[in-house]
């Protein structure tokens, strides 16, 4: 009579000569890493943690220091979006990278700086044709204060400003990348 084997058993027999070499085993460990950086991130932006906790909670991943900066860094440039409010990110960004030279910084400031100086120009136009707009239907009065932001023309030109600034926003990027994988700034 035949022996009847469990599933765990027939799973074990087909895997018993399966082993992870030291490079997957080294994937596997970023991996993970990555996965616990992302969910304490995921934390700090969502406000549940503050700065300080989100920086102790990433000492305490078992990993490589350079590796966690690293994957931290990745994780922030990826997140970073000049349209929109970057106030949670930069802080925690300016800690994990605060080797950058700060003309890096600088230089992103500067851009964000353009895109919203841009922004504002085309804010008072839009609304100056909005208001138009609003007198050609019979709306009028000294209170009259449109809601630009709920106009399809500032949909339209905060993508265009966007679009300004997304090369200058890509080569940002780009330099702080080269500065990871130089490995210019050390680990904290």
């Amino acid at each position: 009579m035949a022996e009847i084997k469990s599933a765990i058993e027939l799973a074990m027999e087909r895997t018993k000569n399966l082993v992870m070499d030291d490079e997957e085993k080294r994937e596997s460990r970023k991996k993970e890493a990555e996965n616990k950086v992302k969910a304490i991130l995921r934390r700090y932006l969502e406000g549940m943690t503050g700065a300080d906790g989100a920086m102790s909670e990433i000492e305490e991943v078992k990993a490589d220091p350079a590796l966690k900066k690293s994957l931290l860094v990745g994780l922030l440039l990826d997140e970073i979006d000049i349209t929109g409010d970057n106030t949670r990110l930069l802080p925690l960004f300016r800690r994990a990278a605060g080797d950058l030279p700060g003309a890096l910084m600088d230089e992103f400031e500067t851009i964000r700086e353009d895109f919203l100086r841009e922004l504002e120009a085309k804010e008072g136009l839009i609304r100056e044709r909005v208001t138009e707009r609003l007198h050609g239907m019979g709306i009028t009065g000294d209170g009259l204060e449109p809601n630009v932001e709920a106009w399809e023309e500032w949909d339209h030109a905060r993508e265009e400003s966007a679009r300004n600034v997304a090369e200058h926003i890509k080569e940002w990027k780009g330099k702080v990348v080269k500065i990871l994988d130089k490995g210019l700034f050390p680990s904290p």
